[in-house]
């Protein structure tokens, strides 16, 4: 998961600023329904979010209240902005998708499966196989639904969030005796590294 641990202070930093950034409602929402679905089987995580919660409430309160201008849609309901229309945020639509439509190979070699309706995907790693390294145009988040992966930094299991931006690269590969189902949103492709790599991204971004 991720969470505060002086080995992985790189990875810690991108988990703490993804949770702020959730508490404050600033995550798009693929990346948001992933942490979602992440602190649903996590209560240690929901724990820290509701000590963002609260630092962020008493920021708040801490402002001095300031006059702004009234937007004309609210005295006009016509002309209300259609707001966006936030992806369900509870497991069993995740665990709903498993059920539906086919895996389908992708350029890298990965099994993937789209959720409906959000702005997210299934991931399969076969038992003992990786994908290329790769590194990243944006943001990624990984929730590890079942099974066991590797990167080189760590092990992740079942509930474990896994964030890499632009900064960050890895290998992820599956251990070896279980693939490994996860929950993904990217807000950029991904950049694979080395000759095939090059070949790959050319056609497939």
């Amino acid at each position: 998961m991720n969470l505060p641990s002086p080995t992985n202070p790189d990875l810690d930093a991108r988990y703490e600023a993804a949770l702020l950034d959730y508490s404050a409602g600033s995550l798009p929402s693929g990346p948001a329904f992933v942490v979602a679905a992440h602190l649903s089987l996590r209560p240690e995580a929901r724990g820290l979010l509701g000590v963002f919660d609260a630092a962020g409430g008493s920021l708040l309160d801490a402002l001095c209240p300031a006059a702004i201008a009234m937007p004309h849609w609210l005295m006009d309901e016509s002309a209300a902005p259609e707001l966006p229309v936030y992806a369900p945020t509870e497991m069993a639509h995740v665990l709903a998708s498993l059920d539906q439509g086919r895996w389908k190979r992708n350029f890298a070699g990965m099994l993937i499966k789209p959720v409906p309706g959000v702005d997210a995907q299934l991931l399969k790693l076969e038992a003992g196989r990786g994908v290329p390294q790769h590194g990243h145009h944006g943001l990624e988040m990984t929730l590890v639904l079942s099974g066991a992966f590797s990167d080189g930094h760590g092990i992740y299991r079942r509930g474990d969030l896994v964030i890499q931006d632009e900064d960050s690269e890895h290998q992820p590969c599956a251990v070896a005796n279980q693939d490994c189902i996860c929950l993904i949103s990217q807000t950029a492709p991904v950049r694979l590294n080395g000759p095939i790599g090059w070949l790959i991204n050319r056609f497939s971004n």
